[in-house]
């Protein structure tokens, strides 16, 4: 392999390739499928093709609200000549060779010929460091849809996080249904900072499920401006979570914790008359709460609390019951 920055030396196994249709339409699906933003275009992005500027690293955050435009049109290449127009953007980028060769390590990727190792051989040629490697691997397995195997080179700690929010919003929102596991692998090994508002929201939903007490303290470590917000998404996540005996326990558990004075009155106006006053046992939940709390409360409001929101049978008055000889 020669000079990179010439197609036809880059593409040398042949120098007329271009992508079959149905490796176009799988990436079009894909992209769909990633909320029609692939992490190839926010790579293409750094480099400054969208914006006709580049920055010196990968950056290790960037704006979810931001759509593809340039990027979406030039990847997947439809044609030969536009394969060779992709790579002439990218060489003609004013960032640094090694970005733009591990986009293009990338692009070889794509080639379905697993005997021509076309990828492998252009970063031997051109010494792409391991810790580049080893994230766009695992960057091209997310854009697969190949999670667990995209988490493998993602958490690997040799790398530096890079799109660490966009990666985690990634995993919640397309993990299995109940199999959080992958999420919460990524979030306590990699320890990404969140800054997101959308990214907080929907990992507390994921991490509320798994233990309602590591999530009750992490909300109150978010600040002052998201901890109601969590809070409520706790509380939600309970009532509104599995059914049965864990749905009780997560209930039960959920009634126990130390709440704040402030606290305390997020939960009473979240479950009575704010966003969860509909949700399942809600009012089960709020009695509890008062009893097991010794907190005294007019009778009528006693009255209506106790009946509950049932939803098919899904209150959960025998445990209450239990839960209420317990503290007598």
């Amino acid at each position: 392999m020669g000079n990179f920055e010439l197609f036809d030396d880059l593409f040398d196994f042949d120098p007329d390739y271009a992508y079959s249709e149905q490796i176009i339409n799988q990436i079009i699906r894909y992209r769909r499928a990633m909320e029609d933003e692939l992490f190839i275009d926010r790579l293409l992005k750094t480099l400054g093709i969208e914006q006709g500027q580049s920055t010196t690293c990968f950056p290790s955050q960037l704006a979810l609200t931001i759509h593809p435009s340039i990027a979406a049109k030039l990847y997947p290449p439809r044609s030969n000549q536009d394969l060779r127009g992709l790579h002439q953007h990218i060489i003609d980028s004013p960032s640094p060779d090694h970005h733009k060769q591990s986009v293009l390590y990338y692009i070889l990727k794509d080639n379905p010929d697993k005997d021509a190792h076309p990828a492998a051989t252009f970063a031997s040629a051109v010494f792409l460091s391991e810790r580049y490697r080893i994230f766009m691997d695992g960057i091209w397995l997310l854009d697969r849809a190949k999670f667990a195997q995209a988490l493998g080179y993602l958490a690997d700690p040799v790398l530096i996080p890079t799109f660490p929010e966009e990666i985690l919003y990634t995993l919640c929102t397309h993990r299995h249904q109940h199999d959080d596991h992958l999420p919460l692998a990524y979030y306590f090994t990699v320890s990404p900072a969140i800054t997101s508002p959308r990214v907080l929201g929907i990992f507390f939903s994921v991490l509320a499920r798994t233990n309602v007490t590591e999530t009750f303290f992490s909300a109150r470590r978010q600040g002052e401006r998201n901890h109601r917000k969590l809070f409520e998404i706790l509380v939600g996540s309970v009532l509104d979570g599995l059914e049965g005996d864990d749905k009780a326990r997560r209930s039960m558990e959920l009634i126990y914790l130390p709440f704040s004075d402030e606290e305390e009155l997020w939960f009473e106006a979240y479950l009575a008359n704010g966003g969860g006053q509909n949700l399942p046992a809600a009012g089960d939940t709020l009695a509890m709460r008062k009893m097991v709390t010794g907190r005294s409360f007019a009778a009528e409001d006693q009255r209506k609390n106790l009946e509950g929101k049932k939803n098919g049978g899904s209150g959960w008055s025998s445990s209450a019951s239990s839960s209420s000889e317990r503290v007598q």
